[in-house]
This record gives C-alpha cells, sequence and structure tokens, in this order.
C-alpha cells in the first residue's frame, strides 16, 4: 500500500513539475496562479473534435472561446457577445447586435463576419462532435448575412423561438480569419487556440499539460486570475492527494463523499458546492430482444433502489433519479418526477409478460432465452462499478441475471457505436450526462428520437413513433408550449423507461482558498467555470443565479460565503467515478462522450497526438529542476506519512 500511494504521489508532482514552465517576464509575485488538477486531457480545445473530459468540456473550452449569450442552462441568458437578439415574426430570422469592443487573443477585431462564419462552418461541416448538431441537426442553418460589422442576420429553415438559449447560449464563435482556410476541422489537435475568452491557452503539452494566462483585454474586465496552470492527473487518489499534500488548489473531479469531512478537517482546504446538472444513468439497449419490450424494461426500473443507490454510492450527496429523466433543476423538468419502486409489482409485471423463474432462479420466456445481460460500467470509475454491482443485486430480486463487466472507456464506446453490420453490441451500461443533456429545450429530441435525429443510434435506439411526434412538435414552439409538450414526452419516458437515472449527484470540490477564494457556482457549471474569475461574479456582488421562473436555482454561493460545506447544496454535480469517466464515447454532442480520438475523431490513444506547439518563455531551466527535486523530496516524505494514516483510515474511495 505504501509503495502504491508513494508511486501515485510521485507521480503527481513530477506531472505538476513538468507543467511549471517558468514565469513569462509579465508574470510578477503578485500575480495570482492557481494549480488545477484536470481529471482528463481536451486536446487542444479545437471544438471540432468529439469531446475527451466531460463534464469539463464546455466549461474548459469557455474559457478561451466566447458564446453570444451564456448559457443554455437558463431561460434568460446574459448577452456575452452579443448585445441583443431580435427574431422575425415566424421566429426564423434573429438579427443579432455585438460588441463592438471584443478583440481576438490575437489582436484583430472581432467582428460580426466571425459570427457568420461560424455558423456557416459548423453547418458545412455537419461531423461528430460536441456543438455542430444544433446548426445542422436541429435548428438546421440556412443562411447568415452581415448587415454591419456590429449586426448579424442568422436565419434557420424551421422556427427558432430559443435562439438565444441553443445554438445562441452554447456554440463557440471562431475566428474567421483562423479558421476560414481550414478544410479539416480536427486535423488540428495540438495548436494553441485563438480565442475571445477571458484567457489565452499559452501553453500544451499533450495529454500532460495546459497553461492559460489572463486576457487583460477581456470586454468583461481583466479576469481575477492570472495563470492556470493545470496538469492533467488521470488517477483520482493522486489529483486528492494533491490537493491535500499542496501540489495542487483545485480538482475539477467531484470530491468523493468518503472525502468531504476529511477536506473540511484539513484548515488549508475547504468545500464548495454547484449545480453541474449531472446524472449517473442506467441505458438499456432498446434494440436487444429482450430489452425491446416496455414491460421489461419497466420491471427492471421499478426494481431498482434508487435512493438507497445514492445513499450507498454517494454517502446521500445527491439525489434519487425521476424516472421522467430530466434533472429536477433544470427548467425543462417535469413538474411531479419521481421513481416508482415497487419490487412486487415488478415480478407481476414480468409474470404477465410470460417470463417464468427457473431453478436458478433467473426467468425464462416461453422460448427458454433467459433474462441475463451484461452490464458495462467503467473500470476507472469505482463509483460506477459500485452502482453496477447494486443493480445487480436489485434486479436479482426479480429474476433477472446482470453480469458487471469493467471495461476501460474506449471498449464501451466500441460496444456503444452501431456497426455497419447491425446495432450495437452492448446489452446496457452505466455513463454519466452534464447539463447539456437535461438543459438543452430539446434534450429527449436528441438523446431519445428513434435513430435517424439527434444521436439516440448510440445511446438506447429507443422507437416510439408517439414520443417522435410530441418532440417534433415541440422544436418549433415558444417556451411556454414546449414545456407543456416536453413534459407529455417524459410521461410516455417513464412509462416505458428506455433508460433509468441513478442518482443526479451534488456537485461538490475541495479547493486551497489561500491559493484563490473566489470561486462561485454558476447553475449547470458547477464552479469551475469563466463566471468564477470574472468581477463581479468571483466576488460574490454579482447573482449568476436565476429566479426559479426562469430556469433554476437561488443565489450565487461564492467560495469564501460557504458556511457549511458539510451539507451539500441539493443541486447536481459529479461523482468522482463520472468525473473519473474521462474516456466515455458519443459523437455529436452527446455529453457523456469522452473518448479519445486522433485529429480526425478516430479514436485513438493520447500518445498518437502529435507533439503540441508550444512557447517559450525562457528563465533558467536550473532553477526548476532543483525545486522538483525538492518538492520530490518532500512528497516522498509525505507519501509515507499519508501512507500510514491510510493505513489506519482505511482506502480512499474515488
Amino acid at each position: 500500500m505504501f509503495q502504491r500511494r508513494a508511486i501515485s504521489l510521485v507521480l503527481i508532482t513530477l506531472v505538476f513539475s513538468l507543467s511549471l514552465a517558468p514565469p513569462s517576464a509579465a508574470q510578477n509575485d503578485d500575480d495570482v496562479v492557481v494549480r488545477v488538477g484536470l481529471h482528463a486531457a481536451e486536446k487542444n480545445l479545437n471544438p471540432f473534435i468529439v469531446p475527451q473530459a466531460l463534464p469539463l468540456t464546455h466549461d474548459f473550452t469557455m474559457l478561451v472561446y466566447d458564446s453570444l449569450f451564456w448559457s443554455q442552462s437558463r431561460l434568460d441568458p446574459e448577452p456575452w457577445l452579443a448585445t441583443a437578439a431580435e427574431p422575425s415574426e415566424d421566429y426564423r430570422t434573429w438579427t443579432v447586435t455585438l460588441r463592438d469592443d471584443v478583440l481576438w487573443h490575437d489582436g484583430v477585431q472581432f467582428t460580426a463576419a466571425d459570427v457568420a462564419f461560424t455558423f456557416e462552418y459548423f453547418a458545412d461541416d455537419r461531423g461528430p462532435g460536441r456543438y455542430g448538431h444544433h446548426v445542422y441537426d436541429h435548428p438546421v442553418f440556412e443562411s447568415a448575412v452581415v448587415l454591419d460589422d456590429s449586426t448579424v442576420e442568422i436565419t434557420f429553415e424551421e422556427p427558432v423561438p430559443t435562439f438565444e438559449l441553443l445554438p445562441g447560449g452554447d456554440l463557440p464563435i471562431l475566428p474567421k480569419h483562423i479558421w476560414e482556410g481550414v478544410e479539416n476541422p480536427r486535423a488540428d489537435a495540438t495548436s494553441l487556440p485563438v480565442g475571445t475568452g477571458p484567457f489565452r491557452m499559452v501553453e500544451y503539452n499533450p495529454g500532460v499539460s495546459y497553461r492559460l494566462e489572463a486576457n487583460t483585454d477581456y470586454f468583461k474586465g481583466a479576469p481575477t486570475v492570472d495563470t492556470l496552470i493545470m496538469p492533467v492527473v488521470a488517477d483520482a487518489q493522486a489529483a486528492f492527494a494533491g490537493l491535500q499534500t499542496g501540489e495542487l488548489d483545485f480538482v475539477t473531479r467531484n470530491l468523493p463523499a468518503p472525502l468531504v469531512s476529511r477536506v473540511e478537517e484539513n484548515p488549508e482546504l475547504s468545500v464548495i458546492t454547484g449545480s453541474r446538472m449531472q446524472s449517473v444513468y442506467l441505458m438499456f439497449n432498446t434494440r436487444k430482444p429482450h430489452l425491446r419490450s416496455p414491460v421489461v424494461r419497466k420491471a427492471m426500473s421499478m426494481a431498482l433502489d434508487v435512493q438507497a443507490i445514492v445513499d450507498i454510492v454517494e454517502g446521500g450527496l445527491g439525489r434519487p433519479g425521476n424516472d421522467t429523466w430530466t434533472h429536477p433543476d433544470s427548467a425543462w423538468a417535469h413538474p411531479e418526477g419521481g421513481h416508482e419502486f415497487n419490487v412486487d409489482a415488478a415480478r407481476s409485471m414480468l409474470d404477465t409478460a410470460g417470463y417464468t423463474a427457473g431453478d436458478d432462479g433467473v426467468r425464462r420466456n416461453a422460448d427458454g432465452a433467459e433474462l441475463a445481460f451484461t452490464l458495462l460500467v467503467n473500470a476507472s470509475a469505482p463509483p460506477q462499478i459500485r452502482s453496477g454491482e447494486l443493480v445487480a443485486e436489485q434486479l436479482s430480486a426479480i429474476g433477472v441475471d446482470i453480469t458487471v463487466e469493467p471495461l476501460d472507456p474506449p471498449a464501451i464506446a466500441a460496444a456503444r457505436r452501431p456497426s455497419p453490420d447491425g446495432p450495437p453490441t452492448v446489452d446496457m451500461f452505466i455513463a454519466v450526462f452534464e447539463s447539456h443533456a437535461h438543459a438543452d429545450p430539446d434534450h429527449l429530441f436528441f438523446f431519445f428520437h428513434s435513430p435517424g435525429r439527434g444521436v439516440g443510434a448510440i445511446f438506447s435506439g429507443y422507437a416510439n413513433p408517439e414520443f417522435d411526434a410530441i418532440l417534433e412538435s415541440a422544436l418549433d414552439e415558444p417556451i411556454t408550449e414546449k414545456l407543456a409538450l416536453t413534459a407529455q414526452a417524459q410521461e410516455i419516458f417513464a412509462a416505458e423507461a428506455p433508460a433509468v437515472v441513478l442518482f443526479y449527484p451534488d456537485g461538490r470540490w475541495g479547493y486551497r482558498p489561500s491559493a484563490y477564494d473566489g470561486w462561485v457556482s454558476d447553475p449547470g457549471h458547477g464552479v469551475f467555470t469563466k463566471r468564477s474569475f470574472l468581477v463581479p461574479a468571483a466576488t460574490g456582488s454579482e447573482s449568476t443565479e436565476t429566479d426559479d421562473e426562469s430556469g433554476a436555482g437561488n443565489a450565487p454561493e461564492t467560495a469564501d460565503g460557504q458556511s457549511d460545506a458539510a451539507e451539500p447544496a441539493a443541486d447536481d454535480g459529479a461523482p468522482s467515478d463520472e468525473d473519473a469517466d474521462a474516456a466515455e464515447d458519443a459523437p455529436e454532442g452527446s455529453d457523456d462522450e469522452t473518448a479519445a480520438t486522433t485529429p480526425d475523431g478516430s479514436a485513438a490513444d493520447d500518445a498518437d497526438v502529435d507533439d503540441a506547439v508550444q512557447t517559450d518563455d525562457g528563465g533558467g531551466a536550473g532553477g526548476t529542476i532543483a525545486i522538483v527535486v525538492i518538492v520530490l523530496a518532500v512528497v516522498i516524505v509525505a507519501a509515507f506519512v499519508f501512507a500510514q494514516r491510510r493505513r489506519r483510515a482505511g482506502t480512499v474511495e474515488d
């Protein structure tokens, strides 16, 4: 145990030391430098490459880029690059006025031509990725006309009453002068991106680390942090050890429930809670023979005690899943929600459907085919594994045999994808969704419409004509009507159970206040988001959360105002396992997609990525090496002490 923990601590130190470049000439002792341990790499934040680091992807990207509005997680998004957007009478055309005080990171003026180009480029690409489906699937982009440098007219093929939410509150705007000559947008996974966001990426070491520096010309004001040094720490135990030993100031992984009290008891650390609208879910492949039956799926759903699962896996720091799918903090949540748990009724449903139990207790149909399935879980995510074990245990009570199979995320991704010869081979899997799967006005359409629209083909493959028709009719409706139609679709979803939300974890993160104490919760984004680095949001003087009528939440909570971290806010958030779900796979904006890809989007290891184009700030390497040696020595000693204490206290759960 000692050797293993010592190695983990040495690795975190090495990763951090390698990422700690000599300071630039502009940096001085008064600069605010925050060391953030990332749970996974996100290539070079190229918005066309399939996400790698969900649920971090969007907020990490938006440190460098900006959207027209912020953000999709609220019904009244704040103007950002845009100052206003006015719809035509039929809501097909939106006239967007833009700020005239925005510069790209390379000093070029931001104009309406960049906005028009962005929509055209994403629409022409039509490839997999986090963002493009909101300009080529729904809504379908038609044209963009630049009226002047600060005004652009964007037209779609159908009405888009929620344009300000999506795509306006989600799509990163690209610099035309950088991208217009790029034929394959996925070919570049290493060069430093150019955006308008609050930070500039100045160094990127593929799969290892990032260095971001404040954009002092940012139109919302200079960020409150000068430098973000971000090593990639894939090992959860190493990441939290780095936080406790002082190597890191913040960890993007959700703080595991067993570590909450330990962090709170550490006088150098604090816990902040926030809303990320995340869910840990069980997805059925409804194209499989037994799982085609809504009766079988609903019986399995009713046999699951989701309250017990969240209590055991998350120590009660979360909310049990709703049968209606959508996160309860989302504006699109069903007004009632809830989960139907009734084991006796589940058994009766299977009896009526003709599934009888054999001598081994496993049910079979009239042809002798067993209700036996393999459940895939992320091998690097212990809470997912534990959730899978509990699912298997609970379903055995109704005669369903579940084999839990932990696999590496790329293997799960391969099993989930349809092949030229037919549907995916997977029976069912547990994975994680972020806010995009709950705050998107058309989230049910994108993730559960019959294959052929959205991305349902790589999830459940669920197909219900009535469900499809309701969601299709909701696409063009104003918010009030869309809410009512979404509720109807959610009721069908609850009755047929193509998926089961196991729980909505609370968002909670450990951090070092002496390094930075300006973290704030931005609904649907957690705290690692641009608002945490902007005044006045970072000082807690501006509300970043909307009232209940406009989309979610209460007043924001700042890091220094967190008075009772032992009782995390009942928001969403990532459990440590889902943050460790650093390589789950799904194209076209699916938010649990994290498989490693090559620049062209195909599956690959990080080792396949070319070396980054890096800047050299100068400085003496000898001093850095000396510091590394000293730090290594300190950490090895800390490792021994830590290991001895851990030997007495038990193991850390991810």
